[in-house]
């Protein structure tokens, strides 16, 4: 199968988790929810939940499998309950959710061990990068509008960053963009603004700059935040806007937490991006 256009209809997922006495399944996925709820959390090494039972990491796994078939798992179900009938034998204990699995098209290892993702996403990200990196010159347009009773865009704290950066988010992206995710999963009560990008599992830290008295501010804020984030089942990337950098005291000093983290369990990508 070409899983550079793979179908989108017909997934089915089953994972059985070591001393459980029987696997979770969850049939009928499209692709892209396949991929948002279990491939892409695989690959990151991050949490993802199959009907209700939360995976916290591979080693709690004594099996996984993926499969794809033409039909529906009812589709399935009625076919086996006809031969069932037909044949008049008695069936109290055939899983109906595992009987796509079992016949479709076993994808488990190309998605999830070959090391060849379902959908390449690593330009969709470098794309997100540039795109925050550029958000001052947008603001820049916008805040002196030469036609006559045009009003100006200010930005001024964190929550007119994420208005513009949501706008231009959406301008270039097939994907949805959400705000605020931390605060929805984690219980978060934090003020500051986030958006998070599921598809590409990306969540943009933004944080606005008033003075040199925020460097400590910030580097504080940094590391007690950054607990909550695996919390987003989705986390694969973590771009830390810092806007209005130039007023930091040492803004390159926060170019050092740039790199690969993993807290618990989940591994996931920080970018700092001054702007």
């Amino acid at each position: 199968m070409d899983l550079s256009n793979p179908p989108e209809r017909f997934w089915h997922c089953s994972v059985q988790i070591v001393g459980a006495q029987y696997p979770s399944v969850v049939n009928d996925l499209t692709f892209e929810e396949l991929n948002r709820t279990v491939v892409q959390p695989w690959l990151a090494g991050c949490p993802f939940v199959i009907s209700g039972t939360i995976i916290r990491s591979s080693e709690q796994v004594a099996e996984i499998r993926i499969a794809h078939t033409d039909n529906t798992q009812q589709h399935f179900a009625d076919v086996h309950n006809s031969k069932m009938r037909a044949s008049r034998i008695s069936d109290m204990v055939t899983n109906r959710s595992l009987l796509p699995l079992s016949q479709g098209t076993d994808l488990t290892f190309e998605l999830l061990f070959s090391g060849q993702e379902a959908k390449p996403q690593e330009p969709d990200y470098a794309l997100v990068e540039q795109l925050c990196q550029r958000l001052p010159q947008v603001a820049r347009i916008l805040a002196v509008r030469s036609r006559k009773g045009k009003s100006a865009y200010e930005v001024s704290d964190e929550y007119d960053v994420q208005d513009l950066l949501h706008a231009v988010l959406r301008g270039y992206l097939k994907y949805s963009v959400q705000e605020d995710p931390l605060p929805k999963v984690a219980g978060a009560k934090s003020s500051r603004a986030d958006i998070s990008i599921e598809e590409l599992g990306i969540l943009i830290e933004l944080k606005y700059v008033h003075g040199p008295e925020d460097q400590k501010r910030l580097f504080d804020e940094y590391s007690q935040d950054l607990v909550l984030y695996p919390r987003w089942r989705f986390l694969r990337h973590l771009i830390y806007l810092v806007y209005n950098s130039a007023d930091l005291r040492d803004a390159e000093a926060f170019e050092r937490l740039s790199g690969e983290q993993e807290i618990d369990g989940c591994r996931f990508s920080t970018k700092v991006v001054l702007a």
